[in-house]
């Protein structure tokens, strides 16, 4: 009878083991001769497809054991937690290119240049000082406070001084909440430029 089950006990200097069956039941004898010359796979929960067959005292022993090569378990993440893995700057990047086409429509008025500019500085700044006061255990920078200054446009510096200083690039909760500000901002951005249009 073909049956299943797992390598729970190994005696290299004997040259035998165990298996437990899947189906429950005895521990089933098994040689190494029965197993493939090409692939002996003695790993302690390795799993095996073998034929239970009766010894004269009764007793099932394992014969023609073959290893069972399981499948290894892809860890499944949420959609939102490889957002930390895109290439910050190409998000920089598409930002202009929306400027772009805006500006390709209606003028952009020159206050969202220096908004963007005086925010995105002030959010490298303020990342610096956050970064050196973490490595003196020093007083910190609220981290509301960084959210806020990115959601008013300081995003690309904010993204500048994640990647420059290696500074809040992996807690999630914070990442997470980080990238909304900045799909908020550029939502924003458009929303305002389009009303504009239909309402010159």
């Amino acid at each position: 009878m073909r049956r299943e089950g797992r390598l729970v006990e190994w005696y290299a200097d004997r040259g035998f083991g165990f298996l437990a069956p899947d189906d429950g039941g005895p521990n089933v004898f098994l040689h190494i001769k029965n197993l493939p010359k090409a692939d002996k796979r003695l790993d302690i929960g390795q799993a095996y497809a073998f034929d239970a067959v009766l010894d004269p005292t009764g007793r099932e022993r394992a014969e023609n054991a073959v290893p069972i090569i399981e499948p290894v378990a892809v860890e499944k993440r949420p959609v939102l937690s490889y957002l930390r893995h895109l290439p910050p700057f190409l998000v920089i990047a598409a930002f202009i290119g929306i400027v772009a086409s805006v500006a390709s429509i209606i003028p952009v008025s020159t206050n969202w240049y220096i908004i963007y500019g005086v925010a995105s500085f002030g959010c490298l700044i303020g990342y610096w000082i956050d970064k050196n006061a973490a490595i003196q255990k020093n007083w910190r920078i609220s981290e509301t406070v960084l959210l806020l200054l990115g959601l008013v446009g300081g995003w690309p510096g904010a993204i500048a001084a994640q990647e420059i200083f290696r500074h809040k690039t992996r807690k999630g909760t914070f990442r997470y909440l980080f990238w909304m500000t900045v799909a908020i901002n550029m939502a924003a951005f458009v929303q305002i430029n389009v009303l504009r249009v239909a309402h010159p």
